[in-house]
């Protein structure tokens, strides 16, 4: 695609608009003390429930002192979840939708066909 200068601009402004709105949730996810991350599928939860009921995307259930190592492995750029372990959920390579790990590897994507 070609555009012209404006439109490359005000497409330019939008980017880095939404690339600052993405470090400022960051940014606010560390300094709360009521979301976090759950350390097993990374969903945002809060964290009264993920200790209570555990995580409502996984089930992940644990203590506050492992929900704190997870928080420090994240911030030091470890890894969290075991390589070998799939997600529920991927994103298509193709269309980009939500679909079922298992059956994208298994059936491809139901939305646009895409088969891997």
């Amino acid at each position: 695609m070609i555009f012209d200068p404006i439109s490359k601009t005000i497409l330019d402004q939008i980017v880095k608009a939404s690339d600052g709105e993405r470090i400022a949730e960051a940014e606010r996810m560390k300094a709360s003390t009521y979301w976090t991350m759950c350390p097993a599928c990374g969903k945002k939860v809060t964290k009264r429930q993920i200790l209570a009921e555990g995580c409502w995307s996984c089930g992940w259930q644990g203590t506050e002192e492992e929900l704190e190592l997870a928080k420090a492995k994240r911030a030091s750029g470890g890894e969290t979840r075991p390589a070998d372990e799939a997600s529920y959920k991927t994103k298509c390579p193709q269309c980009g939708r939500l679909v079922i790990t298992k059956e994208l590897g298994e059936k491809g994507c139901y939305i646009c066909g895409w088969k891997g």
